[in-house]
């Protein structure tokens, strides 16, 4: 008889485990959604990071004309939409400084159902010395990827 009302207690409890999954359910998914989009904004900072890097060293060694740096830059990128790129030096000597400035408009991937990340603009200046002189002009403006 003691078995019976457990199995009763037992039966009763049964929706308690769905109601307080869905009481905690639209948290898990926001936190699940959150970390997804870090993680892709953070990919997109290690993006734009590579692709100063990669055009600051184009334009220290002297290999092309600045559209093209910036063209060579840009298709080394993951996230090349909403991408400018600018280069700019202060001469054409070697040991002249170089600054490549690029910035990223960056775009939410759950499509702004995380407002924290909409409207962030993730951008990266790299600074370097001429390793040959420029044949380049400096960028009076910033070129789109």
């Amino acid at each position: 008889m003691a078995y019976r009302h457990r199995w009763r207690q037992r039966r009763e409890d049964d929706g308690a485990a769905l109601v307080e999954f869905a009481i905690l359910a639209p948290f898990l998914i926001l936190l699940a959604l959150g970390m997804v989009e870090a993680g892709w904004a953070f990919n997109a900072k290690l993006d734009v990071t590579h692709a100063a890097r990669e055009a600051g060293r184009l334009a220290a060694v002297n290999t092309d004309t600045a559209a093209n740096m910036v063209a060579e830059a840009c298709s080394r990128m993951d996230l090349s939409n909403n991408t400018t790129i600018e280069l700019t030096r202060t001469g054409a000597q070697i040991g002249d400084e170089l600054a490549v400035d690029v910035i990223h408009n960056y775009t939410s991937i759950t499509g702004g159902f995380i407002p924290f990340f909409n409207g962030i603009t993730v951008n990266s200046t790299v600074e370097m010395r001429l390793e040959q002189d420029a044949t380049w002009s400096g960028i009076a403006g910033p070129i789109s990827c």
